[in-house]
């Protein structure tokens, strides 16, 4: 390819990774991102206390678990398309089930099979997206994917909010199971070409002898993978946490997040372009400092203005980092076995999701802020293993789109 053809060959890259990733993500992740905030108002809903009700979202978060090892595998399998629609049908069932569920232990099956499912499509997309671009534009496309996450998870809680209005919180399921239908269908119209080519193995790789050849990576970088993911779920946590702490009434509380996710939904292009232009670490670093300081700031705060700047912090560092761990994955995964890596890759965030939430809670039976303060320790703990292991160099994977 010549040089005058590059931005041609770039626009019909985006054009296929558009109607092939985004368009799908973008709808199933509206449905997606209405479910996930009902989540423990369901469990209230039934009659159980705040307690159970964040067993489901700890449902929800054991369901991914296992999730991103599945999507790998289906992926290096059956090819990564192919893998998303199924995983989408794992989460259309998910979705039903919590709709009807007569009680709790069936509400629960629902929430698991809604992580599991919402898990698995991660990576298979991912692993689209690595089989078709090449490393020049490794970045950009992957935080334009969790960009497309971040504004559908922002729509869709609106949406959400008319629907239990006028309906119920058992509404919003059947929004979840409407929108995955619409993106299977999409998918299966537009995003099936080529799958098999691309990604259809020889023979089959096994996650312990991915995660055995890649140990050391998994040991050292893969640290500072685990250590993100706490911050960024801690982040969720901790904002509405904190305002009502200090008495801010649950609608402020809701605005006040909702503007520090707005501005961490503008900032996934400019962090990928960076990435891409620059160096991981131009973000890597940033990001993780930013997280640091804004759970370190947030208990020195009080009133409303005060606590919108830190979650501000929060979001912008959280917004800058769009991407990043999926970039790294990418950067670090083997040509053999790629699919298999990048799930073990997820279940490492996954892993960090779990224990950053709960490391609030257990520095809240002292005291709240020392949850934040620990956070916020990890926070910068993570930035010097950014510098200590994030590779300088990015690997040379060319591929072309059918």
């Amino acid at each position: 390819m010549t040089e005058a053809d590059a931005p041609a060959s770039r626009r019909r890259v985006a054009r296929t990774l558009a109607a092939r990733v985004y368009i799908p993500t973008f709808i199933a992740e509206i449905g997606i991102g209405a479910m996930l905030p009902v989540l423990a108002l369901s469990v209230i809903d039934m009659g159980h206390t705040a307690a159970f009700g964040s067993l489901a979202v700890v449902a929800y978060q054991l369901g991914r678990m296992p999730g991103s090892a599945l999507g790998g595998g289906l992926a290096h399998r059956i090819g990564s398309a192919h893998a998303a629609l199924v995983t989408l049908g794992v989460i259309a069932l998910g979705s039903v089930i919590a709709a009807l569920a007569p009680g709790l232990a069936v509400f629960m099956v629902g929430a698991v099979l809604v992580g599991l499912g919402h898990a698995s499509y991660h990576v298979a997309r991912q692993d689209q997206i690595l089989g078709v671009i090449s490393s020049t534009f490794i970045a950009r496309s992957l935080t334009s994917l969790a960009g497309v996450w971040r504004i559908s998870n922002f729509v869709g809680p609106l949406l959400g909010a008319g629907l239990i209005a006028i309906w119920g919180v058992d509404a919003i399921y059947w929004l979840g199971f409407v929108c995955i239908l619409l993106a299977m269908a999409v998918l299966a119209a537009v995003g099936m070409r080529g799958d098999r080519r691309i990604v259809r193995p020889d023979h089959r790789v096994s996650l312990l002898e991915v995660a055995r050849e890649q140990r050391h990576t998994l040991t050292t970088l893969g640290l500072t993978v685990v250590a993100t993911g706490a911050l960024r779920q801690a982040r969720i946590a901790v904002i509405p946490l904190w305002a009502s702490h200090v008495g801010l009434s649950p609608e402020v509380a809701t605005l006040v997040f909702s503007i520090s996710a707005g501005i961490d939904m503008l900032l996934f292009y400019p962090a990928g372009l960076t990435m891409d232009r620059r160096g991981r670490l131009w973000t890597a670093i940033p990001s993780s400092l930013l997280l640091a300081a804004g759970f370190i700031a947030l208990p020195f705060t009080d009133g409303v203005a005060q606590v919108t700047a830190a979650a501000l912090i929060l979001g912008i560092g959280n917004g800058w980092g769009s991407g990043l761990i999926m970039t790294l994955g990418a950067d670090v995964a083997p040509e053999h076995g790629r699919s298999v890596f990048t799930g073990i890759w997820m279940i490492l965030q996954d892993i960090g999701g779990l224990a950053g939430p709960a490391l609030v809670s257990l520095g809240a039976v002292i005291a709240l802020p020392v949850g934040f303060f620990a956070v916020g320790g990890i926070g910068l703990a993570t930035t010097g293993g950014f510098l200590a292991w994030v590779p300088r160099t990015r690997p040379a994977h060319h591929h072309e789109i059918d």
